[in-house]
């Protein structure tokens, strides 16, 4: 397997863990002309008893390619491709963010595999452009993700309850 296709099913397997440990849908597009590369759902209950069915719209990246980001302690900055920056900069009724998992420096070390686990090396980061503006470059745009914005269990239900609440922006 390429290092491209490895990378490409760890970044899936990885939204997939996730979602299977909060028992959330995520479902993979096989075509993604707008940049979704899965869509995250779940049946939110609001405070108010309110049934609420949120969606969330993913575009997935990988690296462990220093040439593809930097990491200066607090924001992660990487060279996302224009195309995929302004389809993430499109109003839509469904939101959509960027999911960024960044890897060690081998991709071999990515998975560690024991009778009594199965370990994802790497941690994923997510920003959302909703209310950024286009671009007009034609390459890539380097775009800053704050640290904090790790895609974990907790953030994933807080994203969620937003989309709910119509707190999302």
């Amino acid at each position: 397997m390429s290092n491209t296709a490895a990378m490409e099913d760890l970044h899936i397997s990885y939204v997939s863990a996730l979602c299977a440990s909060l028992d959330i849908s995520y479902d993979t597009l096989r075509h993604d002309s707008d940049s979704t590369d899965g869509i995250i759902k779940k049946r939110i209950i609001l405070d108010n008893g309110t049934m609420f069915d949120a969606s969330l719209r993913i575009q997935l990246k990988c690296t462990a390619s220093k040439s593809l980001y930097s990491d200066d302690g607090e924001f992660i900055t990487y060279k996302l491709k224009s195309k995929n920056f302004n389809d993430l900069c499109t109003a839509a009724t469904t939101p959509i963010i960027l999911g960024l998992l960044i890897l060690p420096d081998s991709v071999d070390k990515c998975v560690c595999w024991t009778p009594e686990e199965l370990v994802i090396k790497g941690c994923m980061y997510w920003k959302s452009f909703s209310a950024e503006n286009t671009t007009g470059n034609s390459d890539t745009v380097s775009v800053k993700i704050d640290k904090r914005n790790v895609l974990n269990k907790e953030n994933l239900q807080i994203i969620l309850e937003q989309i709910a609440k119509e707190e999302w922006t």
